[in-house]
């Protein structure tokens, strides 16, 4: 006669076999929820600008920006926005430090058509897996991403790498100044694109430049064109609406350009990852005066930057950005101040004060508290659109209708209170990388191709400008440009279009 389990027993049986079975179920879920969100990060992270319009629509984008953390504000749906550092250019596709996005080519065919033979090498030694060939290509990438340290933030010396950015890349030696967006690869392009199309400033603008048949003027005529065409300026307490605002006296009386300079050679100093070990600091702190961008740091990088800083051009969300601890950090606290924020294309300044893009004034006014001897500037937002206007004059297509970038409105500025300024990596050199800034791990291409910023046709600008020798860009990343005080346009000046 066989035993027979109680009742209770069995219940209890029972009960832990199906709580086994819901932990097992339960696992597999949690499981297969994580990897959905690792894929779709990874995704997203891969393909961002193709993943936010697919998401939320190009009109949701174009809200964001460049308040580009909105967006993933809303993909994690918490009330705190992801750290999205200013500098890495609002719109930016981040790219892999081992893979660069393909962005150069010949000027007859895109990158993405064309493999070196080095390339070519490369795929017979490592042929695409099984999973490869049936995955959607974004999927492969993704898991890449996921599996295979694509971001681990090194600089990689790979041969995918050195195809665009080493000493035999697609760019070349130094800058061609024809470099247009048809050389950039689909996804860099699509971008840029985006941006041409959004027009978030109101930019109604007719003028010479935009079409191939616009007549292409030497360095010196450009240089004159600059020097006629653009006002270096700074607000003032006796400009409306701020000389009616309590405020005011925070104000300086004067202009930048009239209390500062003239300084006989200059250093105008980027933030480029290429600065890495240039060993360039003892040159740059030679200089007269040194001007650095936004929260570009010294300590620790003085044998590659110098440590000299004497105007610090900081745009508006830095100020903002709790990260940057603008209000705290002893970073911003030596030197000249001299701050940005884009007003559209039309505004006056009341229409500017009343819809800035970040609290610029706010941060203004709590900062000028803290330090009121420091010397501190706001360029009036004129100035961005006109330096704007010059650069989509002389460029045979439609540029970004964003404003230029920190890097080529610090140098304007710098021309107007120097005798000679001498450029540092704006331009890049034979230590070009995708390494956005010496001082951080995130690599991308578009760093020094632009994606909000006109970017690209700025170099074309400043490479036509540029009165030192190719040898210089790219030994040194370094780029000579006289100040507008020691400009001779007697014989340049038939050449100046007028707008």
């Amino acid at each position: 006669m066989g035993y027979k389990i109680p009742g209770a027993a069995m219940d209890r049986v029972s009960l832990l076999w199906r709580l086994r079975r819901r932990a097992r179920r339960g696992v597999l879920c949690m499981a297969f929820f994580c990897i959905s969100m690792a894929l779709l990060y990874a995704i997203c992270a891969e393909n961002s600008v193709p993943v936010t319009d697919a998401i939320f629509g190009v009109r949701a984008r174009t809200r964001a920006q460049p308040r580009a953390h909105s967006v993933v504000k809303v993909l994690r749906g918490g009330a705190k926005p992801m750290y999205i550092d200013p500098q890495k250019l609002p719109g930016v596709v981040p790219g892999d430090p081992q893979r660069p996005i393909p962005v150069l080519s010949s000027p007859n065919q895109t990158r993405d058509a064309v493999d070196s033979p080095a390339k070519r090498k490369l795929k017979e030694r490592d042929p695409p897996g099984f999973f490869a060939r049936l995955l959607p290509r974004p999927f492969t990438r993704a898991l890449e991403t996921l599996f295979g340290g694509r971001r681990r933030g090194e600089l990689s010396g790979r041969v995918g790498e050195a195809e665009f950015f080493g000493p035999h890349g697609l760019l070349g030696e130094v800058w061609d100044d024809e470099m247009s967006s048809s050389m950039l690869g689909s996804r860099l392009r699509k971008v840029v694109q985006n941006y041409q199309a959004m027009n978030k400033y109101g930019v109604e603008f007719s003028g010479p430049g935009g079409v191939s048949s616009r007549p292409k003027l030497s360095g010196p005529k450009l240089l004159c064109q600059l020097r006629d065409k653009v006002k270096v300026t700074t607000l003032t307490n006796d400009l409306e609406p701020f000389s009616s605002l309590s405020w005011a006296v925070q104000l300086p009386p004067n202009t930048l350009t009239s209390d500062l300079g003239p300084y006989r050679s200059c250093a105008v100093v980027s933030s480029a990852g290429s600065l890495r070990n240039s060993g360039l600091g003892k040159e740059i702190d030679s200089h007269d005066a040194v001007l650095r961008f936004n929260a570009a740091p010294t300590t620790g990088y003085e044998k590659d930057v110098g440590s000299k800083t004497t105007i610090r051009l900081i745009n508006s969300q830095v100020m903002a950005s709790d990260d940057h601890r603008f209000l705290s950090s002893s970073l911003y606290s030596s030197g000249v101040l001299v701050a940005w924020d884009p007003a559209p294309f039309s505004a006056d300044l009341t229409q500017w004060y009343n819809r800035t893009d970040y609290p610029i004034f706010t941060q203004y006014q709590r900062y000028r508290k803290l330090h009121p001897m420091q010397p501190f500037y706001i360029l009036h937002p004129r100035f961005e659109w006109q330096v704007w206007q010059r650069i989509q004059d002389n460029m045979a297509e439609p540029i970004q209708k964003n404003p230029p970038s920190s890097g080529l409105l610090g140098t304007v500025l710098m021309m107007s209170l120097c005798e000679v300024v001498h450029v540092y990596e704006f331009l890049p050199s034979r230590r070009k990388t995708e390494l956005c800034h010496y001082y951080q791990r995130f690599h991308d291409a578009a760093c020094t191709l632009g994606a909000y910023h006109p970017l690209l046709y700025e170099k074309n600008l400043v490479k036509r400008m540029n009165r030192g020798p190719d040898r210089d860009i790219y030994t040194h990343g370094r780029v000579t440009l006289p100040g507008f005080g020691k400009m001779n346009c007697t014989e340049a000046a038939g050449g100046s279009t007028s707008r």
